[in-house]
């Protein structure tokens, strides 16, 4: 079974005698290759070009990517309307695209070491327990508008155990998703998924219900990983068929997996609650996909900043929240 994705078949398009009907014998032994691993969007306006030309071609993957399949006869021309495309539309984005995942790839140690701060700070003269009380996410205070403890919660853990598995998982996850989407982004969707799925386990709980730690922020993390894919996966599927439904299908499986993977080795703790854990991957998926519906790059480095400074503000007003009821 040939592994090319049709796309524009002759019917569908009207040809002018001097281009070689399009067939699926013999052409593949005279296929010219445009381009290796490209992304979808590349590979996408590069087919609007050979199309805008009246030019067949087929999309094909290539490594991590994909590229475009013309004839032999066409390849000439395909790759001269190629290059004026790229030439009338330099990318504007290069410089800048690598530069949020580069100085983000040490923020996860950070964040662990802020975790570990507060921790120290909060446990400190017999007080944990105090503040526990009055920051973790309590489900009937965060329904009476206590909405700031869905944030504190995430910064509290109850011993060194809690601590350590989730300054890890945090490091590791917050890092992975840094590199893919710049630090700022990455680290204020973070909070926001955590957050998130702290306020939906206040909601499934209704009642007298208490849970603290950073697990939440990293099943969201997790969750964001899964939901950055989902759009990308979406448009593989629509635009190139039944053949690329796994992309799609992978989009949603692998970071359900991961999740349950450390649903598995976090979860066995009595104490853990796993309602917070799949409710921040939820969170975390619908994040990362309306995220990656609206932006295909990372953010330029000055955009970053600005959202690294919202996630610190979100943190600390959170925590002057708390103040105010000591």
């Amino acid at each position: 079974m040939s592994d090319f994705l049709a796309q524009d078949r002759p019917q569908d398009r009207p040809t002018d005698g001097h281009r070689r009907p399009w067939n699926d014998g013999g052409f593949q032994d005279q296929a010219h290759v445009l381009g290796e691993n490209l992304s979808w969007e590349e590979a996408d306006a590069h087919a609007l070009v050979l199309a805008s030309a009246r030019i067949h071609y087929r999309f094909r993957r290539s490594g991590w990517g994909w590229s475009l399949e013309v004839a032999a006869a066409d390849a000439a021309q395909a790759q001269a309307e190629i290059e004026r495309f790229q030439r009338e539309n330099p990318p504007v984005q290069d410089s800048s695209a690598s530069s949020p995942a580069a100085s983000g790839t040490m923020t996860g140690i950070v964040a662990a070491l802020v975790l570990l701060s507060f921790h120290v700070v909060t446990t400190r003269h017999g007080a944990h327990e105090v503040f526990i009380l009055q920051a973790g996410a309590s489900a009937e205070h965060i329904l009476n508008g206590e909405y700031w403890r869905t944030i504190t919660a995430l910064t509290l853990h109850s011993d060194v155990k809690h601590l350590a598995g989730n300054m890890l998982a945090i490091a590791v996850f917050g890092t992975l998703l840094c590199k893919r989407i710049g630090h700022g982004a990455a680290w204020l969707l973070i909070v926001l998924a955590g957050a998130g799925g702290n306020l939906l386990n206040a909601w499934l709980h209704q009642g007298h219900h208490l849970s603290i730690g950073a697990s939440t922020a990293v099943f969201g993390a997790v969750g964001l990983l899964g939901g950055i894919r989902l759009p990308l996966g979406t448009r593989e599927a629509v635009h190139g068929g039944a053949a690329t439904w796994r992309s799609l299908v992978k989009a949603w499986v692998l970071p359900l997996g991961a999740a349950l993977g450390l649903l598995a080795m976090l979860g066995s703790d009595a104490q853990t609650d796993l309602g917070a854990h799949l409710f921040g991957c939820l969170s975390g998926l619908f994040l990362g996909a309306l995220y990656a519906s609206r932006f295909s790059r990372p953010l330029e480095e000055g955009t970053q900043m600005l959202l690294m400074f919202a996630a610190l503000t979100l943190v600390g007003w959170s925590w002057w929240r708390v103040g105010t009821l000591f």
